[in-house]
């Protein structure tokens, strides 16, 4: 996800121009402050896991963001947990402990762990078990930091939309898609969810009786 691009003229009018450039201004903002939650949400799902420095770019490497956006990503994550340390709520992502009880302390001496294979084994099993819960959360919290994105993609869009009105609605999406640089799966979703809405306001307008 590219910083905004600046819109060519073509046949737009200067003034059309410059609302389509404040409003892919403003997308770009809204866009940062959405994956900024996300994000935020993210390093304390991953805290007991991974400190932040490994968190935060793994967040913004799956997310698939771009290095200009993602600079202020970065600062916004560290500027809102500076002021206000988040505290992940107990009952997050509800999928059990997996813990198997304290470790058997260690004396140092490594003849120890030979004496106590099961305590190799024990230690094999709980960290992959760790691992296994880590990719679970991980995959819940992205999954819903991408359904924010995209709901945040379709009010963006549906404002160019407003600003486009003498143009079909999918030219106006595919306008707002190009000024902001998403492209693929997400782009198809952003579009077609779009459209969704849309449908859902004119359609209803014109199944009036008597419209």
């Amino acid at each position: 996800m590219a910083a905004v691009r600046r819109m060519s003229s073509g046949s737009k009018g200067d003034a059309t121009r410059r609302k389509l450039e404040v409003a892919s201004a403003m997308s770009w903002e809204a866009l940062v402050d959405a994956h900024v939650d996300e994000a935020v949400q993210f390093v304390v799902v991953a805290a007991p896991y991974e400190p932040i420095e490994e968190s935060l770019p793994r967040y913004l490497r799956e997310m698939d963001i771009h290095p200009s956006m993602a600079a202020a990503i970065r600062t916004g994550v560290l500027t809102a947990i500076e002021e206000e340390p988040p505290v992940a709520p107990a009952d997050l992502f509800d999928v059990g402990s997996t813990d198997d009880g304290p470790d058997e302390e260690d004396d140092g001496d490594g003849w120890t762990l030979l004496r106590k294979p099961q305590q190799v084994v024990r230690g094999v099993i709980r960290r992959q078990r760790r691992s296994e819960e880590f990719e679970r959360l991980t995959q819940l919290a992205l999954a819903r930091a991408e359904e924010h994105v995209i709901r945040t993609h379709i009010e963006n869009a549906i404002g160019f939309v407003a600003l486009l009105e003498e143009q079909r609605y999918d030219r106006a999406i595919e306008t707002y898609l190009t000024a902001v640089a998403v492209s693929g799966g997400r782009a198809q979703a952003v579009c077609q969810r779009t459209m969704a809405r849309l449908a859902e306001v004119h359609l209803r307008r014109g199944a009036r009786p008597g419209s």
